[in-house]
């Protein structure tokens, strides 16, 4: 049944070192996607830009404004004439304006001490936003002052699984999945494409080697250098921003391998559905990664998404190993999770498989 395949791994070896874009695809672009997703992909807004019209002059003013120049959330420029406070406002120097009235302290001791905060409201998340942190800022300087019994209780917030509020762990996590996607399925994508475009897919065909053989010695040759994908793209992401592993790593790994294997596959069939490689490097865009980013949960939650959307997002695989990466790497447990993930990686790595055997065997007859 293998008698071929040990000289299929040596021809596939041999063309993967006679072509160097192999290594450009499998060691540079992994590399520099992971910089570009973990620094550029972000949804933290600070510094939030932050004009604060004041006089400066009683002890509330004080307190609340020095909060906000102490903060690194914040880029602080403070005015006394609430029109040219308005003036940067209005030429979109400032992001926000936040109006201390003169008589504020006035205000407070008769129970209405109104603060006025204006915001652009052009980007809508920017200033949603930067209004959560403002109000928690300007809570958390008077809350300082006050010294009524009621202002001595204090709510400490903390968030579980991600405690230093960091978007990039939240979204490394399952970008991972959307990097490794792309990485595979392209090294994948190309490879019985080429043998099209070469005019060798006769010559294979003529060989006494069975379309399995054919197929399991590209798989496995092209899985061994996603692997290496894998490796430095986990590698690298935690150099940079030292995302904690809170489930086991092992599993982790497991379970990135199952998924890496399912995409080489996936990459392989829609290489022998195309036999032309621009046109499997599209499709494999189309059906691989592009589903990943927008269908899986991985930026837009799936239950805020239209019913037929949702159903389509709970087919595809990337959306329970974005899940299962968010689990093994922010939160740990949910063992069940975890393994009926595996298994759905695999039934579909299986199918994948055959399906591509199958293609193969129809067209060398």
């Amino acid at each position: 049944m293998f008698r071929y395949l040990p000289i299929l791994l040596e021809k596939e070896f041999k063309q993967i070192l006679k072509d160097k874009s192999v290594f450009v695809l499998a060691f540079l672009l992994p590399m520099l996607l992971v910089v570009i997703y973990g620094s550029a992909v972000r949804m933290e807004v600070k510094p939030v830009k932050l004009c604060i019209s004041t006089y400066y002059e009683s002890a509330l003013e004080r307190a609340i404004t020095d909060e906000f120049i102490g903060s690194p959330y914040y880029e602080v420029t403070v005015e006394k004439s609430f029109a040219k406070a308005q003036e940067l406002f209005d030429d979109n120097k400032v992001k926000a304006l936040l109006y201390l009235p003169n008589d504020l302290p006035n205000r407070v001791q008769k129970g209405n001490g109104e603060l006025m905060l204006y915001l652009n409201g052009v980007e809508a998340q920017l200033s949603s936003i930067s209004e959560l942190y403002i109000k928690s800022t300007i809570q958390s300087a008077v809350s300082k002052l006050s010294n009524t019994k009621s202002s001595r209780i204090t709510v400490n917030t903390r968030n579980w699984f991600n405690e230093s509020n960091e978007s990039v762990w939240f979204l490394m996590s399952g970008q991972y999945v959307s990097i490794i996607t792309l990485i595979s399925i392209f090294l994948g994508g190309f490879v019985i494409a080429r043998e099209w475009d070469r005019k060798t897919i006769e010559s294979l065909a003529a060989t006494n080697a069975s379309a399995f053989e054919i197929v399991l010695s590209k798989v496995i040759v092209y899985y061994i250098m996603a692997i290496w994908s894998m490796f430095i793209i986990l590698g690298l992401g935690e150099l940079l921003y030292d995302i904690p592993i809170r489930g086991s790593i092992i599993g982790l790994v497991f379970s990135l391998s199952v998924y890496v294997l399912e995409m080489i596959c996936l990459g392989v069939l829609i290489s022998s559905f195309m036999k032309n490689q621009f046109t499997a490097a599209q499709i494999a865009v189309i059906i691989g990664f592009l589903p990943t980013v927008m269908l899986s949960g991985l930026i837009f939650d799936l239950r805020a998404v239209q019913p037929f959307i949702r159903v389509i997002g709970m087919i595809i695989p990337p959306t329970y190993e974005v899940k299962a990466m968010r689990i093994n790497m922010l939160s740990g447990g949910s063992e069940l999770f975890l393994v009926a993930n595996f298994f759905i990686q695999l039934f579909w790595c299986a199918l994948f498989f055959i399906l591509t055997v199958r293609q193969v065997k129809k067209d060398s007859k």
